[in-house]
């Protein structure tokens, strides 16, 4: 399991960021702090993989935690988090950071981050294969470990789809529920046990981690299944939709969709 820590003086800074990992990497152990101080101590008693620190901090800055953190972990990722870009070189060049992401923060940016560390993460065992397959050209499917996968509600399949469509893109609530089902207020209480039965049955597959979650919004980690219309797509990046594409759902071939 992943150890990531993050540190921000600010505290909503720091709430925003523990819930964009928690987002993006929601099986990880994310230990957060406001004083980089204590970030340390506790860094010298624990083992960590990755750490997401502000730069401009009271009392310690993150130049100085990050160099701190590799002289006790020297294949750690440091990923910086501000909002001034004129670290940027020194970040890269004294620090040997992995990342760089410019405040606010979001889920998306951590997730980019997380799949481009510096020094690749140690998988447990079988952690790292990819068992999760979509079909989307012709009528939309989804497989783990080659086999069908079934929800509880036969609604959530379509909402998967919906998020498989936006490729990776953070999909609201409210945006969800419009394009599916056009009166918002009336399926609101019913979106949230779709959410619910979505997560659940990924999660009890061991496969969680294709979703990026945050307050409000849901998220595909593309890098995390085998999706025939992402192959399409990186093949034909100047083509619209392929044909037959998701032919059971009706806003997936709608002319104003695309």
């Amino acid at each position: 399991m992943k150890k990531i820590l993050a540190v921000d003086d600010e505290k909503l800074m720091l709430d925003a960021l523990t819930t964009s990992i928690r987002g993006a990497a929601p099986d990880a152990e994310i230990f957060p702090f406001q004083r980089p101080g204590e970030a340390l101590e506790f860094a010298r008693e624990t083992p960590l993989d990755v750490a997401f620190l502000d730069i401009r901090m009271r009392g310690m800055s993150g130049m100085e935690l990050a160099t701190a953190l590799l002289g006790l972990y020297p294949e750690i990722n440091i990923i910086f988090c501000t909002s001034y870009d004129e670290y940027v070189s020194e970040a890269f060049r004294d620090i040997r950071c992995n990342g760089y992401i410019t405040k606010p923060v979001d889920v998306a940016a951590v997730a980019h981050e997380l799949s481009h560390l510096r020094v690749p993460l140690k998988q447990e065992q079988g952690g790292d294969s990819i068992r999760v397959k979509l079909r989307c050209i012709g009528r939309f499917e989804v497989f783990v470990d080659g086999e069908p996968l079934k929800f509880e509600n036969a609604r959530t399949k379509e909402v998967l789809a919906y998020l498989v469509n936006a490729y990776g893109g953070i999909c609201n609530n409210q945006e969800i529920i419009s394009v599916l089902w056009e009166d918002l207020n009336r399926h609101d209480s019913y979106f949230k046990k779709i959410r619910k039965d979505l997560i659940d049955t990924l999660e009890g597959k061991g496969c969680g981690d294709i979703l990026f979650r945050q307050r409000g919004g849901l998220g595909i980690n593309v890098d995390r299944v085998d999706c025939d219309y992402y192959d399409w797509k990186k093949e034909n990046p100047e083509q619209g939709l392929p044909s037959d594409y998701m032919n059971q759902f009706a806003w997936a071939y709608s002319p104003d969709f695309e």
